[in-house]
């Protein structure tokens, strides 16, 4: 396994929130898709588990090869959290074609927090 691509971003969680309360469900519907929501539905801290996943898609746009081609087309790199809360990647439409036409295997992420920030990093792995 090799690494094609690294990616970080950082999100201020109460500027995060703030947008999120000046847009509404519009806000978080176009960036976030209905499994992504679900699962932060149900943490005391949504707004700071939400800039996370935000973070995180960040990442993986700067960690994928022509990140910049998927636009502000946000879903298309969904977060989700395994049976431990562990995050992982899945891939949609453009981000999943550049994925394959990279000869990646995936993107792996992390995504930690504080109060006041969240932040994310991935890595791109060739297969």
């Amino acid at each position: 396994m090799s690494i094609t691509g690294i990616g970080i971003d950082v999100v201020n969680i109460q500027r995060f929130e703030e947008a999120v309360k000046k847009h509404g469900k519009n806000f978080l519907t176009k960036m976030f898709t209905e499994r992504e929501m679900e699962y932060a539905g149900g943490k005391k801290a949504y707004a700071m588990h939400m800039a996370g996943k935000f973070a995180a898609k960040e990442a993986v746009k700067k960690a994928l090869p022509d990140g910049a081609r998927i636009g502000l087309n946000w879903p298309e790199i969904e977060i989700l959290n395994d049976e431990d809360g562990k995050p992982y990647t899945c891939l949609h439409g453009t981000a999943k074609g550049l994925l394959k036409e990279h000869g990646l295997e995936s993107v792996l992420v992390s995504i930690s927090h504080t109060k006041e920030v969240a932040v994310s990093n991935a890595i791109g792995v060739e297969k």
